[in-house]
């Protein structure tokens, strides 16, 4: 009985090692907590970096290991017809890499809209614009495209995850811009249709000027490593604060 229970205790004992050892490994990180954590701090010399003359970013290495691993990119997209305006993506640089979210089907409808009034009591003018929007202004708006795409989580302080969560190595956009332009103008029997395209692109929205984390999975010799990117994301660029990764 004796040598049994011996049996017993150095089981339990290894049992518990064993778990004491995966919960290091593959354990819950919490937002904002350090403990086990090897972190890198962001002061205010950290700036984006010039790419080009409508372009910029950081790219950040998570791990230490010399290579980048995910990158920060704001640029001025638009045109003088168009306007313009400031797209920020959240680019990952190698596979190793894969950020926290939901993968989902992303919709995107055409809703059709028209106007009507006389001109000149000659011509009937008829305004027919088309919108492309992720979300239905009417139950008649059409389906027009389907992707595959994650959907990035904009964490809070405390929020937790672990390595059962969903993860994707993928390119976000953090903010992106809608635009409209004329299509064109088409003459029927005293009728003249005005043709006008807009592109709402509200597929994507990332909470702008607060402290957000971005959760991530680091994936190096078969070995995973959760980690953290704390962030506050600005009209024109992203201001990065820390960045954490387990030990």
């Amino acid at each position: 009985m004796k040598q049994l229970s011996l049996f017993a205790m150095a089981l339990l004992l290894a049992a518990s090692i064993a778990s004491c050892k995966k919960d290091t490994t593959n354990g819950k990180v919490v937002f904002g907590n350090t403990h086990g954590m090897s972190v890198t701090s962001y002061d205010s010399t950290f700036h984006p970096e010039q790419y080009g003359h409508f372009s910029w970013g950081n790219t950040i290495d998570l791990n230490g290991d010399g290579e980048n691993d995910v990158q920060f990119r704001s640029e001025d997209i638009g045109s003088a017809g168009l306007g313009h305006d400031v797209v920020t993506t959240l680019n990952c640089l190698n596979e190793n890499i894969a950020l926290l979210g939901d993968i989902i089907n992303q919709e995107n409808y055409l809703h059709i809209d028209s106007t009507s009034h006389t001109e000149d009591s000659i011509w009937w003018v008829i305004g027919v614009y088309y919108t492309y929007t992720c979300e239905r202004i009417a139950e008649t708006d059409s389906v027009v495209s389907m992707t595959e795409k994650l959907s990035l989580y904009a964490n809070n302080a405390n929020d937790s995850f672990d390595s059962n969560d969903t993860f994707m190595s993928t390119d976000v956009i953090l903010k992106n811009r809608s635009y409209s332009y004329p299509a064109g103008t088409e003459n029927g029997d005293h009728v003249l249709y005005h043709y006008e395209m807009n592109y709402k692109n509200d597929c994507d929205y990332f909470p702008m000027d607060e402290v957000k984390y971005i959760g991530f999975k680091l994936t190096e010799n078969n070995q995973s490593r959760l980690g953290w990117m704390k962030i506050i994301l600005h009209n024109d660029y992203v201001e990065l604060l820390e960045t954490a990764i387990q030990k």
